[in-house]
């Protein structure tokens, strides 16, 4: 039997510089935390499964948001809009209240819908592992919305990709 090396032929650069020509769609992840909205962004959303409807994302193990999520068993899923880097960077910044001026409800579940979002997913907490540096969140899907029908948000190589000339 091996052991895994924990170590990689390439340094982290380099690693994110390649894995940044990747696309990935931009989602705020939101919750309540003793009676108050919280919420993240996110850019590692994905489907996992049909049957059951599961769904994933990561979230950086040093987040200082993930620990006020977890306290919930359920959280939503607020997948954005090509027009929404907005709140993309209103959810990423630390040390302010992410929901100034941002208009919400709370959904079916008592979890923050952002009102703008495209898709909004309504989950229960699945399963949460430890990955690297990051923690996989896999939630089960109990309720959704197509809201809007639109180009979505879309992080690639560094920056939002421009939708506008399509």
């Amino acid at each position: 039997m091996t052991t895994p090396t924990t170590h990689s032929p390439y340094d982290a650069t380099q690693f994110r510089h390649v894995l940044g020509h990747i696309p990935t769609s931009v989602a705020i992840v939101t919750g309540m935390y003793r009676g108050r909205p919280v919420g993240v962004t996110i850019g590692s959303f994905s489907s996992v499964s049909l049957d059951p409807p599961l769904v994933n994302f990561f979230v950086d193990r040093s987040s200082r948001t993930w620990p006020q999520l977890n306290e919930s068993s359920t959280f939503t899923v607020n997948v954005l809009g090509a027009d929404q880097v907005h709140l993309c960077q209103a959810f990423s910044r630390r040390g302010v209240d992410r929901f100034e001026s941002v208009a919400w409800k709370l959904s079916d579940a008592g979890n923050p819908v952002l009102e703008d979002a495209m898709v909004t997913l309504d989950c229960s907490l699945y399963k949460v592992d430890i990955l690297g540096d990051h923690i996989q969140v896999v939630g089960r899907v109990d309720a959704m919305q197509l809201r809007t029908v639109g180009l979505p948000l879309v992080f690639y190589r560094g920056d939002f990709v421009d939708f506008s000339a399509a």
